[in-house]
């Protein structure tokens, strides 16, 4: 479970009293508090980048996405999990979803490699973990992978805006925000989101980032009459933890691939 993110109302609470002693810090009763601004956003700046750096370093990225209703600190909900390994230099990725939408418990793990989509379903049993089907142009089985496969937007998509505790308050584009979340939930991403952001906070913790992303108010940016054609129940608050993997091993093709009406997953090393 990704570890539960401070809600933004006091994030930005947190941000807001640091700028203020900043303020007070450089003021010193000479009159000169706008001097502060510059080195403010250097420093959110600087912090940010160093998060783009420590992403961009990182061999094989591992992470954690959880979709909520809302922010988990005001009570949101669970939609379902996603589990990633990624790695930057092929652009594969494994990936584990873990939901219960509708009341439809179920986990599946996926394979990304070179441009397909396989699927393994634990309900195939230990024997069949090898085991993989080509789902590729299959849109009702691949609707919980993100269109855009790399983790790491919330940091190299993001305009840092101001200090958060530890962390920065940055602004994500609406449009990375849906590209990394599941497509099947947004298949298109609508057109009214030019030039919207989304508040999120980003905050390293050593080797490990953490980030929320406050998605029912990015909705609060659109007019009501776009907002009517947006399945904005299906999403309000995206946290998610990244770090580079301990277990440097590539993400490696399927080892079997087979048709499940032809072959039942018990015996489809025999193929």
């Amino acid at each position: 479970m990704a570890r539960r993110n401070p809600s933004w109302e006091r994030a930005l609470g947190a941000a807001l009293g640091s700028a203020l002693l900043l303020t007070l810090g450089a003021c010193g009763g000479s009159g000169e508090a706008a001097s502060t601004d510059a080195t403010d956003v250097l420093m959110e700046d600087e912090q940010l980048e160093a998060m783009v750096t420590q992403v961009d370093k990182m061999g094989i990225v591992e992470w954690h996405g959880q979709l909520l209703t809302k922010n988990p600190d005001n009570g949101g909900k669970r939609i379902f999990d996603l589990d990633g390994r990624y790695s930057p230099s092929t652009g594969y990725s494994e990936l584990s979803m873990d939901s219960a939408i509708d009341g439809n418990k179920q986990q599946v793990d996926y394979l990304v490699v070179a441009g397909r989509t396989y699927f393994n379903s634990d309900v195939w049993g230990p024997n069949a973990a090898d085991c993989w089907v080509d789902i590729t142009d299959d849109q009702a089985r691949s609707w919980a992978l993100p269109t855009d496969l790399d983790p790491t937007w919330p940091v190299s998509a993001a305009r840092a805006i101001r200090l958060a505790g530890d962390g920065v308050a940055v602004g994500v584009p609406a449009k990375k925000v849906l590209m990394g979340m599941p497509r099947g939930l947004f298949p298109d991403v609508p057109a009214a989101l030019d030039g919207i952001e989304a508040k999120a906070v980003v905050t390293p913790h050593g080797h490990l980032i953490e980030v929320g992303v406050d998605v029912v108010n990015m909705w609060n940016e659109l007019p009501e009459e776009d907002l009517a054609d947006i399945e904005t129940r299906k999403a309000g608050w995206w946290a998610m933890t990244m770090k580079e993997s301990p277990d440097g091993t590539s993400v490696a093709p399927p080892k079997y691939v087979f048709d499940p009406a032809v072959t039942p997953p018990s015996q489809c090393k025999r193929v």
